[in-house]
């Protein structure tokens, strides 16, 4: 990969405002301006890529070293590799703005240029809710297509109830739903695992001894560590009659 470096003051300060409308991390509203007042650009940092395409970041040289701009951005763009031709990528960077810190132009471009292969993931589902005042193991499996920003997906899950022993005896209740979901993660630039929404409908064959009628779900999932997540929801069943809020954990 080669590199050309620019330092540059009125000029490229004229290059940044006329190209102001292209850049990939614009802050909202007239918020690009108020930086340029603030805090204008004096240097710029350019990656010239094989196939003609080009990174250029646009800084204050009293915010950045170029020589550790350098060091952090040099590594990422040798992963990220998926950059398009003939196209001149143009951030602006400062750490007055969220989409603008270094941090995360890194991750955009991670998320936006690593090579990624779309995926069929099949995953098996281990949990336990709080169900209407009822602790109710979950199981199931998972189908899903994994593409470069998001997943999509179905699974069939079992809802178990275990209801009041007669003569001693415990019984177990299946309750079935089928699932249609949707996930996605802003902070992992080769994972959709981070957050998951989901809606559901009962199909017993069965009868369920802890819900009646239609009966539906809608639930979101967030992955707090590599291998554990909650899930809350709600549950509506009697025709929509009654609604039971649901609070558990899912392992990975």
């Amino acid at each position: 990969m080669k590199r050309l470096t620019l330092l540059t003051g009125i000029a490229m300060l004229f290059c940044q405002l006329a190209t102001a409308q292209e850049i990939e991390n614009k802050p909202f509203g007239d918020y690009l301006e108020k930086l340029n007042e603030d805090s204008p650009v004096t240097d710029t940092l350019v990656f010239d890529f094989p196939n003609d395409g080009k990174l250029l970041l646009l800084f204050n040289n009293t915010e950045y070293e170029l020589s550790d701009l350098e060091e952090k951005f040099g590594p990422v763009l040798k992963k990220t590799t998926a950059f398009p031709e003939f196209k001149t990528l143009i951030y602006r960077l400062s750490e007055d703005y969220p989409q603008t810190k270094v941090d995360a132009v890194i991750l955009d471009l991670e998320r936006n240029y690593l090579p990624f292969v779309d995926q069929l993931i099949l995953d098996a589902i281990i949990g336990m809710d709080y169900t209407g005042g009822d602790f109710t193991p979950e199981i199931g499996a998972r189908v899903k297509f994994n593409f470069r920003k998001f997943g999509i997906g179905g699974s069939v899950t079992n809802k178990i109830y275990f209801p009041d022993r007669i003569d001693g005896n415990v019984k177990v209740n299946s309750n079935w739903f089928a699932n249609l979901e949707y996930s996605w993660d802003r902070s992992d630039p080769k994972s959709n695992q981070g957050n998951m929404f989901g809606v559901g409908i009962l199909f017993n064959e069965s009868k369920s001894q802890l819900f009646t009628g239609t009966t539906m779900q809608v639930f979101y999932k967030r992955r707090v560590s590599k291998d554990i997540s909650i899930q809350v929801g709600i549950i509506s069943t009697e025709n929509f009659k009654t609604f039971y809020p649901t609070i558990g954990i899912r392992f990975w």
